[in-house]
């Protein structure tokens, strides 16, 4: 990018990455516009900080200097072909990731198919509890957020689909585990597990979660297998898969030299990060959880996890794309087959349309052959009538299914 760019336009700012890297432009001196359909907090946050930010587009987008879009913004968006027409440089979000990327002194970068947020969250935490200048880009809600460029260390969530993680190089690359995902992507499980390779190739230090998924990587010279720490810790975060991701951050730690004192004091302390089994609050004396599983290896974690917390449970789902579900459809069904009180709620979309896969619906079908019990529903008041009277209820999934459950708690504590 030219040196002498002045104005910048986010198109879907209200992303959690996007409206960081709207304020970070902000902070630099740049005149910053944002345009999404819908407003949030994210939104909010940035309309706070002084930069335009609009449901519709404005006259003053087709005068910025540069352009930077999700990639969930096609090139046949109409936004994105006039700005070509007026010959404006348009960069996907990963590509300006990796430019400020550059204005770090150590960019620890952590891929991985499940736990890099609650990994990267927890790095974090450590080195900003220890002291260090330490900034942050995650894909999820954190607790003391910063992005200052030219600070010491930035912990950035890395992720593999589009193949955005192949255009940081980062210091110290991390990969917590690689499984089959985002083959829209990538088609095959080989082409995936050679982005991977090449992922951790462009870290000049590796770390790499021991599993049998990663094996083929022992071919790289360098590389640092994880197992789980030695360390005497009592985490408040539960499960087996989470002990993983503290030894993963608890192993970058140590190689960055953190006293081992303060590293256990961090782990014990931290609570986790939003959506990965949160406690909500009560719905008629029933204690209400929100999960972000949304691929059958996470599902099967939580539920093992949740299972032994809770004798008397109930599971309401929603699957995260049509094209998900059918790949991975013989995998969801093994899973959510032994759930005795399961509910498959509606499913989200995102960017997808029927065609790509199966809905809900049609998961549901399956799962009822093996399991009379399971229900399907589409709406908030059909859950009220499946909630019954379980101790606990977990709502599952990456899509809008938190906000359901919140809904519900907030309906009850105004009519309750």
């Amino acid at each position: 990018m030219k040196k002498n760019y002045q104005s910048v336009l986010f198109l879907g700012i209200g992303g959690i990455s996007m409206h960081q890297l709207a304020l970070a432009y902000k902070e630099k001196g740049y005149t910053v516009y944002g345009y999404d359909q819908k407003e949030s907090k994210y939104t909010k946050i940035c309309s706070d900080a002084g930069i335009t930010v609009t449901n519709r587009f404005r006259r003053e987008f087709l005068h910025v200097d540069f352009c930077v879009k999700t990639a969930a913004i096609k090139d046949n968006n109409k936004y994105i072909i006039n700005l070509k027409k007026l010959k404006c440089p348009i960069y996907d979000r990963a590509e300006i990731l990796a430019k400020l990327c550059e204005e770090f002194k150590c960019v620890i970068a952590i891929a991985g198919t499940h736990g890099k947020s609650t990994t990267a969250s927890l790095l974090y935490e450590i080195l900003r509890t220890a002291n260090k200048k330490v900034s942050c880009h995650i894909g999820a809600d954190v607790f003391a957020p910063r992005f200052k460029c030219g600070d010491d260390y930035l912990v950035v969530e890395a992720c593999e689909y589009n193949k955005s993680f192949l255009k940081l190089r980062p210091a110290i690359s991390v990969i917590t585990n690689i499984e089959a995902e985002h083959l829209d992507t990538y088609k095959n499980i080989f082409n995936l597990r050679s982005a991977f390779l090449t992922f951790l190739k462009h870290g000049l230090f590796r770390f790499v979660y021991f599993d049998s998924g990663v094996e083929y990587l022992k071919r790289i010279k360098g590389v640092e297998f994880v197992t789980k720490t030695d360390l005497k810790i009592n985490p408040k975060i539960k499960g087996e898969h989470n002990l993983k991701n503290i030894s993963l951050a608890v192993a970058v730690a140590k190689f960055l030299k953190i006293d081992e004192k303060q590293i256990t004091k961090t782990v014990n302390s931290f609570s986790g990060i939003p959506r990965r089994y949160e406690y909500l609050g009560l719905y008629k004396s029933k204690k209400i959880y929100i999960d972000y599983a949304h691929h059958p290896s996470e599902l099967k974690a939580f539920i093992d996890t949740f299972s032994t917390e809770f004798k008397e449970y109930k599971i309401v789902f929603q699957p995260h794309t049509y094209s998900r579900t059918k790949m991975f459809l013989s995998e969801f069904v093994d899973v959510l087959k032994e759930v005795k009180d399961l509910c498959i709620f509606k499913e989200y979309p995102a960017r997808e349309k029927p065609s790509l896969g199966l809905s809900a619906h049609e998961l549901y079908l399956e799962i009822k052959k093996y399991n009379k019990n399971v229900k399907y529903v589409a709406s908030i008041k059909n859950i009220l009538n499946f909630i019954g009277k379980e101790r606990a209820i977990a709502f599952v999934g990456a899509g809008d299914i938190d906000e359901v459950a919140k809904k519900i708690i907030k309906s009850y504590s105004k009519n309750g």
